[in-house]
């Protein structure tokens, strides 16, 4: 990445035209970058991942 880790990363998933869409972003300091990729069942979710620095975790949106 070319700015600084926050410690919340935000992976937002849909699918788009039979793609893969993943949108990637941060809010301290903004990012924001997205991927568009071909896979055969695109799935629709939010992904938190939480670093504290010791651990990492990852979390559905759905779940929290």
């Amino acid at each position: 990445m070319p700015v600084d880790k926050d410690y919340l990363q935000v992976f937002s998933l849909s699918a788009k035209g039979g793609r893969q869409r993943i949108k990637h972003t941060q809010e301290v300091p903004e990012y924001s970058k997205e991927y568009v990729i071909f896979i055969e069942n695109p799935v629709t979710e939010k992904v938190f991942v939480i670093d504290d620095k010791t651990h990492s975790t990852m979390i559905l949106a759905n779940e929290y």
